[in-house]
């Protein structure tokens, strides 16, 4: 008997056969796989976003069982440009990322984790002038932190979803505008399955700060899912990033604001409310 395959790992061979197989022969020549194009970036203010940042919040609704207090958020992620279906002016690349999100207690030691996700998955993207699109096929799960759950008898919901998301965006001088839509094709608590997002991100010129240029930028960003009945989560932020010697590479120093329900797939259902300050590395 043929061993199973596991439902993420099958769509993900899907989609890169899928991809494989559309490259075109004028490729022969150039640079396939690993192409230096930026790979597809979500809004600036997305929380869940592939990049790798820290962050220490004050919760005035906080959705765990600590409830408000002090934590720290921290992201582990990348998302790297894997196969070039077509170059030039009008690109189609396949890129495959995986992102890590964990969540800790800063007021008590003795249980710091409270809960991690983790999302890997692949996107296929593309723009056009001013436009630019993105589908992208993902696996999520999610876990509570081990001493989190002994110490207050909590038990982890089984968060295990294959997504199906699309994104069209515009951008406009220093603005750029993001809408998203995403469906649960995999989901194992077998929730509503629907999800929305937009995005508006803004870049103000450079200015030179202690010798160094600098880009001021914010952001705003709201989703919302038919599984908590479409209750709108917003998220803003506002810093500056500091533009690194590689295309495409920045810090970015922000204060982050987050209204709505928890951004921990553990806790969705739950109201949270928080403000913070982050320190980011976009790749």
């Amino acid at each position: 008997m043929a061993p199973e395959v596991k439902p993420q790992l099958r769509f993900a061979g899907i989609l890169l056969a899928m991809g494989l197989l559309s490259t075109p022969v004028t490729l022969a020549g150039q640079s396939r796989f690993f192409p230096d194009v930026p790979s597809f970036d979500l809004p600036l203010a997305a929380p869940r976003a592939a990049s790798f940042a820290g962050r220490v919040i004050w919760l005035s609704r906080g959705e765990s069982q600590f409830g408000a207090e002090q934590e720290g958020d921290v992201a582990v992620g990348e998302s790297f440009p894997t196969l070039a279906l077509k170059r030039g002016p009008r690109p189609i690349t396949l890129d495959f990322g995986v992102q890590v999100f964990g969540r800790f207690s800063l007021d008590d030691s003795k249980t710091a984790m409270i809960s991690s996700d983790w999302t890997t998955g692949f996107t296929l993207h593309t723009t056009r002038e001013r436009w630019e699109f993105a589908l992208q096929l993902s696996h999520e799960s999610s876990h509570l932190g081990d001493e989190y759950a002994n110490t207050f008898q909590a038990n982890r919901i089984d968060w295990t979803r294959e997504l199906l998301s699309g994104w069209a965006g515009y951008r406009a001088g220093g603005w750029r505008i993001m809408v998203g839509g995403s469906r649960a094709m995999i989901d194992e608590l077998k929730l509503s399955p629907w999800l929305a997002a937009v995005g508006i991100d803004y870049r103000a010129g450079g200015i030179t700060l202690l010798g160094q240029r600098m880009v001021p930028v914010a952001g705003l960003f709201f989703d919302g899912m038919s599984a908590t009945d479409w209750r709108i989560s917003s998220n803003a932020k506002l810093g500056l990033a500091i533009a690194g010697s590689n295309q495409g590479r920045e810090l970015r120093l922000s204060l982050i604001r987050h209204t709505g329900l928890s951004t921990q797939r553990q806790f969705f259902r739950s109201e949270s409310r928080y403000f913070g300050v982050e320190i980011e590395f976009q790749s």
